[in-house]
């Protein structure tokens, strides 16, 4: 597709627009999931990973109501294995991808929903040929709910940043600002749209990742808000090119304050032991082990686990120190890990609306 043409549709005088994006641990109406088609994987790959969506599904479910989108082709194999509770979408779905295919839903000044559409080009154009309904997704999600929406001016999927709440938005360079999704965009038109649409009034940029081959290093890979001034940060054990990353990430973080002037209070996450693995995991150059790339339903979080036993349990115990008030559900996660995704992938957060 062609990429939007970048106008900036606010200034750094004019820092906050209409809407705002919610921190994810505001109260959620719902959860957005999409269940994968025969087109993008089949055979045990599919299995696996269906096997995982479906475990994901259940967890999220005991916290706060689910919203699938399901082409209708497989909507009996959804029903048959989704909880009872899930609410299922009949229409064109490709993959599995909500959080960068769905819509980033946003709330205008009298508290209503709103849905924004990034535009998916199959991150920076790397599926060929295209699928024909995830780049359709976020308007049609939108219209199931009966929402307006709108289309940005610039191409982004929604794990590229996290926001705090409170005005901090954390981006990568690698994914917003490559030729492959936007040539020729500045951080400035880039802030802009920030600014205008999700309300932020100070925006961070992560170096993000060149080795990642998927999606060019989404923020949700690398750090995520326990609130705002707290994150928890994917940790930089090892001396390989990934572990440079790692801690040049880290070390921007460390730099940067948040929009209240804070530096922020870091806690590392731990690596795996690849050696705990079986070779055909972890020798798969897409295998994304992050135990960053949580959801956060309400009341609880929802975390991978990915069959290293110590930490495994060394992960959950870091995040339940970090949200003491929430109940944590562990996921094993492989088959999706080993597409490059996580959780916090798979899921979108429908914010709850605020009443004036």
């Amino acid at each position: 597709m062609t990429p939007p043409h970048h106008t900036p549709v606010a200034t750094h005088a004019n820092a906050a627009g209409r809407w705002r994006m919610p921190p994810e641990w505001h109260p959620h109406a719902a959860c957005w999931m999409a269940w994968p088609s025969h087109t993008v994987m089949s055979g045990a790959r599919r299995h696996e990973v269906v096997g995982e969506l479906v475990r994901m599904a259940h967890a999220i479910a005991h916290f706060e109501p689910l919203h699938v989108a399901v082409a209708p082709h497989h909507l009996d194999e959804a029903r048959r294995l989704l909880p009872a509770s899930a609410t299922l979408h009949p229409m064109p779905v490709d993959d599995h991808w909500m959080r960068d295919t769905g819509p980033t839903f946003v709330l205008d000044d009298a508290g209503a929903l709103h849905a924004l559409r990034w535009n998916f080009n199959g991150w920076g154009q790397k599926i060929r040929p295209m699928p024909d309904a995830d780049p359709k997704l976020a308007k049609r999600v939108a219209l199931a709910l009966d929402v307006a929406t709108t289309s940005m001016p610039l191409v982004a999927e929604g794990g590229s940043w996290h926001v705090d709440g409170e005005g901090t938005l954390i981006v990568t360079q690698t994914s917003v600002l490559n030729p492959n999704r936007n040539p020729g965009l500045t951080r400035r038109e880039a802030e802009d749209v920030f600014r205008h649409w999700l309300g932020v009034t100070h925006v961070v940029w992560l170096p993000g990742s060149r080795l990642d081959t998927i999606t060019d290093g989404h923020v949700d890979g690398i750090a995520s808000f326990v609130r705002p001034g707290v994150l928890l940060a994917t940790g930089t054990d090892g001396h390989d090119e990934w572990a440079r990353e790692a801690r040049e990430n880290l070390r921007a973080l460390r730099l940067a304050r948040d929009a209240r002037g804070r530096h922020f209070d870091i806690g590392l996450l731990p690596c795996i032991d690849f050696d705990a693995l079986p070779a055909a995991v972890a020798d798969d150059p897409d295998f994304a082990p992050e135990y960053v790339n949580f959801y956060l339903p309400n009341g609880g979080v929802v975390m991978a686990s990915f069959g290293d036993p110590a930490a495994d349990a060394q992960a959950r115990d870091i995040v339940q120190q970090a949200f003491p008030d929430r109940r944590i559900a562990q996921v094993p996660l492989r088959g999706i890990a080993r597409r490059g995704g996580g959780i916090h992938c798979c899921t979108q957060q429908q914010p709850a609306p605020i009443s004036p």
